[in-house]
């Protein structure tokens, strides 16, 4: 791949973002970030029993060097921790913010989720993706994973999407379901997982056109 770019994705639950936002990465040989992952490097527990060091997912990568150069240099005091405390939950949307900021200051990759759209708003390298589909596909994925009816799952899908929404509002005061606020939005229902990434590689190389004029 030639100039650096970042991808970030958003996506409603059931569509197969993460899904699309790991192999666009394979495909393009660059590394995909998720939720999951900086969850794991945002807690005493892993990086002191260096627990991510030994992720598969993590070890290697410039987000476990960036988490643990930060860990290290302030080996007394904790990291900010997940729950419920609005200050608590405060600080570690900006310790995540803070090491989003630094992969894309360093390398070319995708990250799935963390409002990493709006964190990186800024930058003429990043290319922002919204993936949606109607809820009769998202339920019928769903239904592979969560042993519910369609009823009950239609209910799990919204609550997750509402709490994807809370977050990201309550942090950029913006709507996360606003394709506004992204460079593409993009159905997965009609594109498929494969189309959707064809067309991210496509408004990829239209991204880099714009950096170099």
């Amino acid at each position: 791949m030639g100039n650096k770019i970042i991808v970030t994705i958003a996506r409603q639950y059931g569509t197969g973002g993460l899904k699309i936002g790991k192999r666009l990465a394979e495909e393009l040989g660059i590394n995909c970030y998720d939720s999951e992952m900086f969850r794991l490097v945002s807690t005493n527990e892993s990086m002191h029993s260096d627990l991510v060091a030994h992720d598969s997912r993590i070890k290697g990568t410039a987000l476990f060097t960036i988490a643990k150069e930060k860990y290290d240099s302030h080996p007394d005091e904790d990291l900010p921790e997940f729950g419920q405390d609005l200050v608590v939950m405060k600080n570690l949307y900006e310790y995540q913010s803070e090491i989003i900021r630094e992969l894309a200051d360093r390398e070319s990759c995708v990250i799935v989720g963390r409002s990493s759209n709006y964190i990186l708003k800024d930058r003429p390298d990043v290319l922002s993706v919204f993936i949606h589909a109607p809820m009769e596909f998202r339920i019928k994925r769903a239904s592979s994973v969560h042993n519910m009816t369609d009823k009950e799952l239609e209910s799990y899908i919204q609550s997750v999407d509402q709490k994807k929404q809370d977050y990201y509002h309550y942090y950029t005061g913006e709507d996360w379901r606003d394709v506004t606020q992204y460079d593409l939005s993009l159905n997965s229902y009609k594109l498929g997982i494969q189309g959707c990434i064809d067309m991210i590689k496509k408004m990829i190389k239209v991204k880099q056109e714009e950096v170099t004029i």
